[in-house]
């Protein structure tokens, strides 16, 4: 797909395209993973694993480095293009209770990631583009003795930043790879999390890239190093989405969207 100049694009459609916001902000969610905002103890916002509820689902979260890569989809909506400087990752290092991440790397496809025809839109494969981390929430299970008190899995919002980066309507691929605190140690993201709503995946299912290197016979990338897969949320057939977020400016087509250009109304 060709990438089209947006100044040139506002200038040619005359006025078409209509700014929902005058400066970047959020324009997309992959969906919540704090379930019970307020509720830890003595403070903060808990992220509940349905343990109990759903038996078996028992991933409190997903490797996403430093030697794994996580992906998952989002859509550009008909009548839209986006100007997107930044995406928002959310992660957490066992015991690190919050600290800085240290490096935090993304690409958008269109197409799947390292698929047949897919290709990056941009490629941040080789550079750091982490500019910031904030604690957000409390990552726990249903079957923990104490889940509302335990602090070992101290989610953080990863802030990516990326060149002003046009994107018109259709699918795309977020691929990253993340180092906490502790560089050389794992790092997971918590799934898409809905009390009483155990499958969150929609259209396109979110995946795993394995490391190249698989020492533990039993781990499900023993089958496939160095590719991608479909991740098991430990042995529950529930697929689950990744929470993300994508920041710019979210512009809207009005020739596209009521089929003419309606011109403004004459001055008095």
């Amino acid at each position: 797909m060709k990438s089209r100049n947006l100044a040139a694009a506002l200038c040619c459609l005359g006025g078409s395209l209509i700014a929902t916001a005058s400066m970047a902000q959020q324009i997309y969610s992959n969906g919540p993973f704090i379930t019970n905002p307020g509720a830890h103890v003595p403070s903060g916002d808990v992220s509940l694993a349905q343990d109990v509820t759903y038996p078996g689902y028992t991933a409190l979260g997903i490797n996403a480095g430093p030697n794994f890569r996580l992906a998952d989809d989002f859509f550009v909506p008909l009548t839209h293009i986006w100007t997107v400087d930044s995406v928002t990752l959310y992660a957490y290092q066992f015991g690190s209770d919050g600290a800085a991440f240290t490096d935090a790397r993304v690409n958008i496809w269109i197409g799947v990631p390292d698929g047949f025809g897919s290709f990056k839109v941009f490629d941040g494969e080789d550079t750091n583009q982490l500019v910031s981390t904030t604690p957000v929430a409390y990552r726990t299970a249903q079957s923990f003795a104490a889940p509302f008190s335990n602090s070992d899995r101290r989610v953080v919002a990863l802030t990516l930043e990326i060149p002003p980066l046009e994107l018109t309507p259709g699918q795309y691929w977020l691929d990253w790879q993340l180092k906490g605190p502790d560089a050389g140690t794992s790092v997971f993201t918590p799934p898409v999390s809905i009390i009483g709503q155990p499958y969150t995946a929609v259209d396109g299912f979110a995946r795993k890239k394995c490391p190249t290197s698989v020492e533990d016979p039993n781990d499900s990338c023993a089958t496939s190093p160095g590719a991608w897969q479909l991740f098991e949320n430990g042995t529950s057939p529930y697929l689950v989405d990744m929470p993300f977020a994508v920041n710019g400016i979210d512009l809207v087509n009005v020739i596209f969207a009521d089929g003419f250009d309606t011109p403004d109304p004459p001055e008095p």
